[in-house]
């Protein structure tokens, strides 16, 4: 339900600071008296939270955390991400889907970022 609540094109987000886990009950519930179709909330997990974080913060990935290649997945990412929105509901749309998914997939596995993710759950599992 994750992955299909973030291709939504009435996605909004929003940051909310000091408020309990509990919160998110009652959120859903205000969410689903006002939006006008199926609204839903979802709370992120640590790891979107530290990206959305340092987004709102404005800060950029250090040099040493890019690559030319996945700078440049990152871009075509982006870029089948605006056309996606501007085909929505066409039929091309799905097609540019599953290519920019692919493109993820793609810029993970050459991001330096996510290679020192790798490297630790290697390093846990052998331990």
């Amino acid at each position: 339900m994750a992955s299909e609540m973030l291709q939504r094109e009435d996605l909004s987000v929003y940051v909310v600071a000091g408020v309990p886990k509990s919160f998110k009950k009652k959120l859903q519930k205000f969410v689903g008296s006002e939006s006008k179709s199926d609204g839903d909330v979802m709370l992120l997990d640590e790891e979107m939270t530290d990206w959305v974080l340092a987004r709102v913060r404005g800060e950029k990935r250090r040099s040493h955390e890019q690559t030319p290649a996945s700078s440049a997945l990152w871009r075509a990412y982006r870029a089948l991400s605006a056309a996606r929105y501007h085909l929505q509901d066409q039929p091309m749309e799905e097609e540019i889907r599953e290519l920019r998914d692919r493109i993820e997939e793609l810029w993970r596995n050459t991001s330096p970022l996510f290679r020192d993710e790798e490297e630790e759950e290697e390093l846990e599992e052998a331990s």
